[in-house]
């Protein structure tokens, strides 16, 4: 049995949120920054939270309860607030080399014992992270485990779903997006996927066209942890998309490439009817669709 106690408590839901310990932001510049809960007795390890593209720390902070739980565990939880970055998150790279260096130095726990995770874009953002610390070594640590939330990983699938979407010309937020993610793509990697190919496998966090997944072959050694929520009957209704437009087609592949390859930590959770964002409205993209209390069973096993 293990010697960490997951320790179970009451939230409170909605927009606001009432927290056992009052978060300390910290700045880094004059744009970003981040919020830390640090525990009373000595940390077993630190847990950096990454938003999404739509939202900011604070908003995280209130949709989910893996921080109050991690807290009561003996984590670090770190919320870094990321206002600017592109396809290729060399500006995300930098800032968490940064936050992991400060709360290391500062708070004396260990860079061998730091989990990541996110959110879509912020678990891009994750999983790049993650491949770049093996492949390039280029970074301030190597995440213990990851965990991501429903985040696109194939560039190229991506940049044809986008096309569908504005093809079909069906719901105005999400040709309205994928116009803008179009234009973002070809900005930041040169071109298209037929034009810039290469660009597009180098900075995917995995290529189902690749035989060797592109970079997801450096997480073979990594425990990783994707929840994802297909919400098909949503999707079609209100976007008229597919299952060959969600994330879910290339998170299961990549999980299945891993778990292939022999990574035994690599898990796929998929939920249904669990998406729900803060204001009520059901969307299969959100926070809710993470067990906190799976998530934090998850981390706990892993840092044995």
């Amino acid at each position: 049995m293990t010697k960490y106690i997951i320790i179970l408590f009451i939230v409170f839901i909605g927009q606001s949120r009432l927290f056992s310990q009052k978060p300390e932001k910290v700045n880094i510049d004059s744009t970003n920054y981040y919020y830390k809960l640090v525990p009373k007795s000595k940390p077993v390890g630190t847990i950096i939270i990454l938003h999404g593209g739509s939202e900011d720390a604070k908003g995280v902070m209130n949709q989910i309860t893996l921080d109050e739980i991690a807290l009561k565990n003996n984590f670090i939880v770190v919320f870094p607030n990321i206002t600017d970055d592109d396809f290729k998150m060399t500006a995300s790279q930098e800032l968490l080399d940064t936050i992991a260096k400060q709360i290391v130095d500062k708070h004396k726990v260990s860079k061998e014992k730091i989990f990541l995770g996110g959110l879509s874009g912020g678990g891009m953002q994750t999983i790049t992270y993650t491949e770049r610390a093996i492949r390039d070594r280029n970074t301030y640590f190597i995440p213990k485990a990851i965990f991501a939330l429903d985040p696109p990983l194939d560039y190229e699938n991506m940049y044809y779903r986008y096309q569908r979407e504005v093809e079909r010309n069906f719901s105005e937020v999400g040709v309205n997006e994928a116009k803008w993610f179009l234009e973002e793509m070809e900005k930041n990697l040169g071109g298209t996927p037929e034009t810039a190919r290469e660009q597009y496998i180098q900075n995917s966090m995995f290529s189902y066209r690749q035989k060797d997944g592109g970079n997801a072959k450096y997480l073979v050694n990594i425990p990783i942890k994707i929840y994802t929520e297909p919400g098909v009957e949503w999707q079609l209704k209100n976007r008229h998309r597919d299952l060959y437009d969600l994330n879910c087609a290339d998170i299961s592949a990549m999980i299945n490439f891993l778990q292939l390859k022999g990574n035994k930590n690599a898990e796929i959770v998929v939920t249904h009817d669990k998406g729900i964002r803060p204001d009520g409205m059901i969307h299969p993209h959100s926070w809710s669709i993470m067990d906190s209390i799976d998530c934090m069973a998850w981390i706990l096993k892993q840092l044995k």
